[in-house]
């Protein structure tokens, strides 16, 4: 039996609360798991022109934030998250991974989780799941659909998608990123913090472009 199933179980036996069981739940298996992809050769170049972004010039870390419960470890090596039967416009993310100097890194694994288009994390498979290294210029490429909202024990959380990186010579950063165009969603969530919104940017096809650069604390 897995430990949030023991958890639910202690949580009716002794009345705890939507609310309270979820902060339960996210303290006990919101420790940070290892990343166990370690960072590796670079990727091959994405072929996407990125611009600065303050990010990667003023030296602040990313903001450290909760695992969460839902993280799954070995996920298969891709960009593109989706479903193969996927309909919707594609979401993409795009960006760098960098060190607290501004200098990009090749070779760092990123790895990216998220909610798939009807607000459900794939608890049994990795739909929706998947990590891939940077390339030779630091750049990443997610390519997925846009998160949902949803709400879970009693917590509410706005649209988001979890990420852990690392590289060679740095620690595992994980965190989440958000939308900038859900305000009162954003606004509602007691985990969001707002240096994690990304940019949307103007890119090719139908769906959202979207960039931000994530920025690692030394080892």
């Amino acid at each position: 039996m897995r430990r949030r199933d023991v958890l639910k179980g202690i949580g009716a036996g002794i009345g705890l609360t939507g609310a309270s069981l979820a902060t339960l739940i996210y303290r006990i298996e919101g420790i940070d798991q290892p990343l166990l992809n370690s960072p590796g050769e670079a990727g091959a170049d994405i072929d996407v022109a990125l611009d600065p972004t303050p990010q990667a010039h003023n030296g602040v870390l990313t903001v450290q934030q909760i695992e969460g419960p839902f993280y799954a470890p070995n996920t298969p090596r891709r960009r593109d998250i989706r479903d193969a039967s996927q309909r919707e416009p594609a979401f993409v993310v795009s960006g760098r991974v960098l060190d607290p100097r501004g200098t990009p890194i090749a070779g760092a694994v990123v790895d990216f989780w998220q909610v798939d288009e009807f607000a459900r994390y794939d608890n049994h498979g990795y739909r929706y799941r998947g990590h891939q290294f940077t390339d030779s210029q630091g750049r990443y490429q997610l390519i997925t659909v846009r998160p949902r909202a949803y709400s879970a024990l009693g917590t509410m959380r706005t649209p988001h998608i979890h990420v852990k990186a690392r590289g060679a010579s740095t620690r595992v950063l994980t965190s989440q990123i958000y939308l900038p165009d859900e305000q009162d969603s954003n606004a509602r969530d007691t985990i969001f913090h707002p240096s994690l919104v990304v940019a949307y940017t103007r890119g090719d096809g139908p769906g959202q472009h979207a960039r931000f650069d994530f920025v690692l604390a030394d080892a």
